[in-house]
């Protein structure tokens, strides 16, 4: 009992702690990300255009942004429904942190829904014994930590996964589709699993997950719509502008920083790319398709490939390392040293590089996909070869 009441103690001050230095953090009016959500939300309600360049540039200046350029919401139409609320909020810093707070809770649930899929009964002291350790193993991962630093909006999608998961593990497959959706706030970084669920779809001749994730879309469209009726065609001349184009990113941002920014065709071949190794492994996994087993390749590949990501966007990663820290657990009931270590030394590089943005976005996506291709030949658990023997 004396055990339990400390724990409970510390959870408490952790809590504590992280809200006032949160709270600190929020009165020093942070821009980064979150003044594009901002200034998008409040167009959306005032009737203005989300996706306007002149617009955004003027709220946002209004709000303090003193870059030469507006930071746009690229987002579709659809996660516009995500950040409306906060045109509703006249001050800054406390939405801020409400936001925060709300994303927060958002990477606990996943956490604790992706330590439910793979861990399942599997109980490792300080890893997935208690609750509350398995909604925090996701804060453990650098790319998540600064999610909160730019107040982005990549936990929504690392709940689609995980939801989609955990509802597709009790059979519950329109609640696993519409969870699912979620991952549209981004679409470039899901591409490839959108596709293999259109292919699982159609071999499988089951269509619920589908129908239940275009239904959540539309859904979510419509209501954008309501808010503001040319929201899509809005969006349309922002996407065929030259802003998206202008802003080297994924893993092809260092060799077109090289170019000048130019050549933008240079950011399109990796998705190419991810079409071709798809048809390869689809071909060897169609017969015997998981999605518990497939998602962390998939996920992996497809952010690895992406025409446009960020280091933050890498949150999502959280679901491949999850899976491969439950694997290499299971033959002992309990996680090698060489795999925490390792771990460590990742979030550690991660951290070195973050001021280097032409390199950052590569560590975490071709390390995980070196780890998931050893896996690949052998029959033995998830790294376990590469990290624990």
């Amino acid at each position: 009992m004396a055990q339990s009441n400390s724990q409970k103690l510390a959870i408490a001050f952790l809590l504590v702690g992280a809200f006032l230095a949160g709270a600190i953090y929020a009165l020093t009016r942070p821009l980064h990300d979150f003044v594009e959500y901002w200034t998008a939300g409040h167009l959306l309600l005032k009737h203005g255009n989300p996706y306007s360049l002149n617009e955004m540039f003027r709220e946002q200046q209004n709000w303090g942004w003193q870059e030469r350029v507006p930071l746009m919401f690229l987002s579709p139409p659809w996660a516009l429904v995500f950040i409306a609320p906060l045109g509703l909020t006249d001050s800054y810093a406390p939405a801020w942190l409400l936001w925060t707070l709300a994303m927060a809770v958002v990477v606990a649930l996943s956490s604790r829904l992706l330590m439910d899929v793979y861990f399942d009964e599997l109980r490792i002291p300080e890893i997935s014994d208690t609750v509350f350790y398995r909604c925090l193993f996701g804060f453990t991962f650098y790319p998540i930590l600064l999610c909160f630093k730019f107040a982005q909006t990549a936990p929504l999608m690392l709940l689609g996964l995980a939801g989609f998961l955990w509802f597709g593990s009790k059979n519950r497959l329109v609640m696993a589709g519409a969870a699912l959706s979620l991952t549209l706030v981004k679409p470039q970084l899901f591409y490839l699993v959108w596709i293999a669920l259109v292919f699982a779809s159609l071999q499988q001749r089951r269509w619920k997950i589908l129908t239940s994730a275009v239904a959540a879309t539309a859904t979510l469209t419509a209501i954008a719509l309501t808010l503001d009726p040319k929201v899509i065609v809005q969006y349309w001349e922002l996407a065929r502008g030259p802003y998206a184009q202008v802003i080297p990113s994924g893993i092809t941002a260092g060799l077109r920083r090289l170019l000048g920014g130019s050549a933008f065709w240079i950011q399109l071949i990796p998705p190419c790319i991810g079409l071709v190794w798809f048809a390869w492994y689809w071909r060897q996994h169609r017969l015997n398709w998981s999605w518990r087993e497939r998602m962390p390749t998939l996920v992996t590949i497809s952010v690895l490939t992406s025409a446009y990501g960020w280091i933050f966007d890498e949150t999502v990663l959280v679901l491949p390392i999850i899976a491969m820290a439950a694997k290499a657990a299971t033959p002992t009931g309990s996680l090698p040293k060489k795999a925490i270590v390792v771990y460590s030394v990742l979030n550690c590089i991660l951290m070195l590089v973050m001021g280097y943005p032409p390199v950052a976005f590569l560590p975490a996506p071709v390390f995980i996909a070196v780890l998931l291709w050893q896996q690949g030949k052998t029959a033995t658990p998830l790294i376990v070869p590469v990290l624990a023997k």
